[in-house]
């Protein structure tokens, strides 16, 4: 082979191998720069899974907060009737302010029901038949009506309300424990 051949074939591979180190840099450039959009993605898919998750957490824990703060404003003015029906002193403010608390109850354990988790609401759901019972019983007591079952009392009213508050106690153990809050906080006393 004469020399200029030689020097032909060493350019004519110097300019393949210059151009195949571009397009392979280009290429490698491309994999990288795909890669790297793949990894934003997936980031961008789990910020949005991560936001949503904490919206429903938030979601339920207001869910959570009005039910529990409505079932125990509503156990609070079943207790106040309670005393004064005792003291003979049952007033329309009073029966007013009970009739407002059951409705507010009623509204959010109502929306409670298509958001929260089972256990929440099979605790919720008893909870809000007890305190519909005992009102029930202190409304026909008010009103002079006979009981409609045996145990229909003042006084086994009370000892429903004290019962009810447990499984409100109860009630909020669980909605906490369902949102990741410590369940190994002290219940307050009843007042």
């Amino acid at each position: 082979m004469s020399a200029a051949l030689v020097s032909l074939i060493i350019a004519f591979l110097g300019i393949v191998g210059t151009l195949a180190s571009g397009l392979l840099t280009q290429r490698l450039a491309g994999k990288a720069k795909a890669a790297e959009l793949a990894h934003s993605e997936r980031q961008r898919i789990d910020e949005r899974r991560y936001e949503a998750e904490r919206a429903a957490v938030e979601a339920t824990r207001t869910c959570y907060v009005t039910l529990i703060t409505a079932s125990l404003d509503y156990h609070s003015e079943l207790n106040n009737f309670w005393y004064a029906l005792r003291a003979d002193g049952a007033t329309e403010d009073l029966r007013s302010r009970l009739d407002d608390a059951r409705r507010e109850q009623r509204a959010r354990h109502s929306e409670a029901q298509m958001q929260v988790p089972d256990d929440v609401i099979v605790t919720a759901d008893e909870a809000s038949r007890r305190l519909n019972r005992v009102y029930g019983v202190l409304k026909r007591l008010d009103g002079g009506m006979p009981p409609r079952r045996e145990g229909e009392s003042l006084e086994q009213a009370h000892d429903q309300i004290v019962e009810t508050w447990n499984l409100l106690a109860d009630m909020r153990r669980i909605m906490r424990r369902s949102i990741g809050v410590s369940p190994h906080h002290a219940v307050p006393e009843e007042s």
